[in-house]
C-alpha cells in the first residue's frame, strides 16, 4: 500500500507496524528502534487503532446527516403540499376577500429550508388571521383535509424547523470528525516518512529491512484503467452484491472494495471494507451502510496495482429496500 487519501492510512500504517515489528526483533538487544522524537512501536500502533476508530465514526456521522436529511425532504414535502392545499381552499371559498392577495408562494421541493420556511410562516401567519376574522358567507376555523388545523400545522412546522437545526448539527459533527481525522493524519506522516529515514540511516542499501520497506508514496508509474462495477440489493442474505469487470494491468496487486454512507460518494469519506484478490471471484457481499430499510450507500471497487497506483471504478449506489 500508500497512501493516496483518508482511506489508505489505515492498511498503510498497518504495513509499517509489522515492518517495526521485524525490525526490533532482528534488533533484539539492541532494539528496540525509537524514532529520533521518541516515537516507539507502541505510538504509532495507537496511532493507528484511533484512525480506524475515525474511519468507523466518520461514516456513523454521514449516517447520521442521511437520517436527518430523509426525516427533512420527507416534512418539507407534506408542508410545501399543505400550503398548496391552503391557498387552493382560500382562492376556493375566500376568493371576495384581500386574503387571496396575500398569499404566499409555494416554493419548489428543492428550495432550501429557509426559504421553504419563510413561506410556511406566511402561511401560518396568515391563517391565524383569517380564524379571527369576519368574513360574509364563511365560518371559520379554516380547515384543510382530515380537519388539519392551524395548531397542528404549527407543530408540524416547528418540527420541521428542529429537523432542519439536527440535520445541519449533523453536517458540523461531520466535518468536525473529519478534522480530528485530518489532524491525526498530519501526525502519523511524518512518523512514517521518519521510520523510513531511520532504517535506511540504519541498515546497509542491500539489507533486507532497506529492501521490504513498505512505500509511503506511490511508485512513478501510469494510474491504471478503472472497472465497471455493478450492484444489486440481495433479499437473502440482506447484503449488497458488488461485481466487477477484470482488469488486465500487469501489476495489478488487489481490487480495494470501499463505501460512503449516503448517495454521494466522496474519497475524502470513504472506508475500505474489503480486499479481493486477481485470482478470487469478482463478487463481495457487503451491508456497509445498509442495515436498516431505506438506507443508501454508495460503493466503488479501486484497481490497486503493486507500485500502489490506484484508480476507482464508477459508482454503485444502493438504497436498502
Amino acid at each position: 500500500m500508500a497512501i493516496t487519501g483518508p482511506s489508505s492510512f489505515v492498511p498503510t500504517v498497518t504495513e509499517f507496524l509489522a515492518h517495526w515489528g521485524h525490525t526490533n526483533t532482528f534488533l533484539g538487544s539492541d532494539g528496540p528502534l525509537i524514532l529520533g522524537d521518541g516515537t516507539a512501536i507502541a505510538i504509532l500502533s495507537g496511532y493507528c487503532d484511533s484512525l480506524a476508530l475515525f474511519s468507523s465514526s466518520v461514516q456513523g456521522k454521514l449516517n447520521d446527516v442521511e437520517i436527518a436529511r430523509g426525516y427533512l425532504d420527507l416534512q418539507k414535502a407534506a408542508l410545501i403540499g399543505r400550503l398548496g392545499e391552503f391557498n387552493r381552499k382560500v382562492r376556493g371559498f375566500l376568493s371576495h376577500t384581500a386574503y387571496v392577495t396575500a398569499l404566499p408562494e409555494v416554493p419548489p421541493g428543492s428550495s432550501s429550508v429557509a426559504t421553504i420556511a419563510d413561506s410556511l410562516d406566511d402561511m401560518a401567519t396568515l391563517w391565524v388571521k383569517i380564524n379571527a376574522a369576519t368574513i360574509p358567507g364563511f365560518t371559520g376555523p379554516l380547515s384543510l383535509l382530515d380537519g388539519y388545523l392551524v395548531a397542528t400545522f404549527n407543530a408540524d412546522l416547528a418540527t420541521l424547523k428542529a429537523t432542519s437545526t439536527a440535520w445541519q448539527n449533523a453536517l458540523q459533527d461531520v466535518k468536525l470528525e473529519r478534522e480530528r481525522r485530518n489532524d491525526l493524519q498530519d501526525l502519523v506522516q511524518p512518523i512514517l516518512r521518519d521510520y523510513r529515514a531511520a532504517i535506511e540511516g540504519t541498515f546497509a542499501p542491500t539489507d533486507p529491512l532497506v529492501a521490504s520497506l513498505p512505500r509511503l508514496t506511490p511508485e512513478p508509474g501510469s494510474t491504471p484503467d478503472a472497472v465497471a462495477a455493478n450492484g444489486t440489493w440481495e433479499v437473502t442474505p440482506s447484503q449488497t452484491k458488488l461485481t466487477w469487470s477484470a482488469s488486465d494491468n500487469l501489476n495489478l496487486s488487489h481490487y480495494s472494495l470501499r463505501f460512503c454512507s449516503g448517495a454521494n460518494y466522496s474519497t475524502d469519506d470513504e472506508s475500505v471494507i474489503g480486499n479481493v484478490g486477481p485470482s478470487e471471484t469478482r463478487e463481495f457481499l457487503t451491508n456497509s451502510g445498509l442495515t436498516s430499510p431505506g438506507s443508501t450507500a454508495s460503493f466503488k471497487v479501486y484497481v490497486v496495482l503493486t507500485t500502489g497506483n490506484e484508480k476507482g471504478s464508477n459508482t454503485v449506489t444502493i438504497t436498502r429496500p
